[in-house]
């Protein structure tokens, strides 16, 4: 109920906005119109198609043959008793063969192995879901991330413009020294650098964006001052890794990739296995000749066994090569398995120094503010130097980007560690949808 919800909810923000701006209405533009995802949908929609495949061979087959043929017959010398004749004739019939399986261990075998293909596709199906979370995510913080850069850059730039404008009348009034206006000058053509390089950066992620949402956007909204930095809960990393090996789509997708490869050493060896069909067959034609025409019925109910002796050895080698592939699935199973623990152990890592990190670029924007207030009041008195405001005022700036791009680290971290531990969903973007602005 809740997911349906959820889907109507993403319905309805489509429908009522003209243009995708917060980080909901973005991903339901990409759910819509990811090719990615509607890649993997094709392909789940393909492997739902192996189990029916598979059980087809357990049913019967039916088969329904016709056939016809003119014939131009010429004899020289006598045919069961008929002289020498010249005879066209035409010869047409039809037959019906019916198969039933009755013991067929590789059919069998490919049975249990399209259920787990079938299993696996829809394990990766939903990892594709949770990958278009994390890439819409990260592509939105991306953009907002540039936007704030780019702000940043235009008011750095707007502050050391006015701070040569500054040092220029000082410089005329002989209140300082030449070199201080080329410094004010170097660090405002240096700003306007950095502000081109901004915008630069803001267009290729809104690029990049737009490759996942279909369509490319122009207005976002802002993340809010009041996020809630909370640890994640349950506190214990060795939780959050138990809870990945139980539910980890990777290390589901590469247990099923065992247990078809295992599957595929069972049914080398159904090879040399026998074989046992029903088998019934029905058969009309008519026939013509020098002897004339006769009509020929046949019927015919059986039983038909085959007992393999000897192919070569194809059988057995083809066993051992599915033994070692399946001993490669196990091994490729175990490093997904560690690579999980490592990446839920660096995301639960990286949420709690996160917090930290944001709490701790806070503090700094505040000491950079105070520091660069104080430094151009103690320019306006003579005491400091126009480079001390300058670098003061960078540092001011600098600061305010690092907080921007700690408070996106902190929020894709808090989601790469669900997708590690296999909890990721549409849901866990509605909190931070709501904030913001």
């Amino acid at each position: 109920m809740k997911k349906i919800i959820f889907c109507i909810f993403l319905l309805l923000l489509v429908v009522s906005t003209g243009h995708a701006q917060g980080l909901i209405d973005i991903y339901a533009l990409a759910k819509a119109q990811d090719s990615q995802l509607r890649e993997a949908e094709a392909n789940y929609n393909a492997a739902l198609q192996s189990s029916p495949i598979a059980r087809a061979a357990l049913l019967p087959q039916v088969t329904l043959t016709a056939e016809t043929n003119d014939t131009s017959l010429d004899t020289d010398g006598a045919t069961f008793g008929v002289g020498s004749a010249a005879v066209d004739f035409n010869t047409h019939g039809y037959s019906v063969r019916l198969t039933q399986a009755l013991y067929n261990q590789s059919f069998y075998v490919q049975l249990r192995q399209a259920r787990n293909t079938v299993a696996r596709a829809k394990v990766e199906f939903d990892a594709a879901k949770q990958a278009l979370i994390i890439r819409t995510s990260e592509a939105y913080f991306n953009v907002l991330a540039a936007q704030d850069s780019f702000s940043f850059a235009k008011s750095e730039k707007h502050a050391i413009h006015r701070q040569l404008e500054q040092a220029e009348k000082r410089f005329e009034v002989g209140l300082i020294p030449i070199t201080d206006v080329k410094e004010a000058q170097a660090s405002y053509d240096l700003a306007i650098a950095r502000e081109i390089d901004a915008q630069i950066q803001l267009e290729l992620v809104t690029d990049a964006l737009a490759v996942i949402t279909g369509e490319r956007l122009e207005s976002f909204s802002d993340l809010s001052d009041n996020i809630e930095l909370t640890r994640p809960e349950p506190s214990n990393v060795d939780e959050w890794i138990a809870s990945a090996h139980d539910n980890n789509l990777a290390i589901l997708i590469s247990e099923y990739d065992t247990r078809i490869a295992q599957q595929d050493i069972l049914l080398n060896k159904a090879q040399h296995h026998p074989t046992l069909e029903f088998i019934a067959t029905y058969s009309d034609s008519d026939t013509g000749g020098i002897s004339g025409s006769r009509e020929v019925e046949n019927g015919l109910v059986g039983l038909e066994l085959n007992i393999p002796i000897f192919s070569g050895g194809r059988a057995y080698y083809q066993t051992k090569e599915s033994e070692h592939l399946h001993r490669a699935t196990i091994e490729t199973h175990e490093r997904i398995r560690r690579e999980t623990t490592r990446d839920t152990r660096d995301a639960f890592h990286n949420v709690v120094a996160g917090i930290s990190r944001v709490n701790a670029f806070e503090r700094a924007v505040e000491s950079a503010q105070i520091a660069a207030e104080a430094t151009e009041a103690g320019f306006e008195v003579g005491t400091r130097t126009s480079v001390d405001v300058l670098l003061a005022l960078r540092t001011v700036f600098e600061s305010q980007r690092d907080l921007s791009q700690a408070r996106y680290d902190y929020l894709l971290d808090t989601l790469n560690l669900k997708q590690a531990s296999g909890s990721l969903s549409p849901d866990d973007l509605l909190q931070i949808n709501a904030w913001l602005e």
